[in-house]
């Protein structure tokens, strides 16, 4: 049930990377970019840059979500990692198929 449980939280990682729209908002306040996924660091040079508000409050958000999705992607890989331990010790998942 473990392993369940890491697509589960895979899932929930997903999400936090389609919530991450760094690219998209800077394209379309004019601001030129090449990568689709921006890393952290780049995003962070472009606040520096802009004197807007509002987008540096959504650029901010967007840096959020990529550690979201960074930590929530870790915790995916170390609960498969577990379930996959945990059926060798206790093979539930193997039996609820008999």
């Amino acid at each position: 049930m473990v392993i369940i449980a890491s697509i589960f939280v895979f899932c929930i990682a997903a999400v936090f990377r389609l919530l991450d729209n760094s690219a998209g908002l800077l394209i379309s306040n004019g601001i030129s970019v090449s990568p689709f996924y921006l890393p952290a660091r780049s995003v962070k040079e472009e606040i520096a840059k802009i004197e807007d508000k509002k987008l540096v409050a959504k650029l901010r958000r967007t840096l959020i979500y990529q550690k979201l999705h960074t930590i929530f992607l870790i915790l995916s890989i170390l609960t498969f990692i577990a379930g996959v331990i945990y059926e060798f010790i206790n093979p539930t998942l193997v039996y609820m198929f008999y």
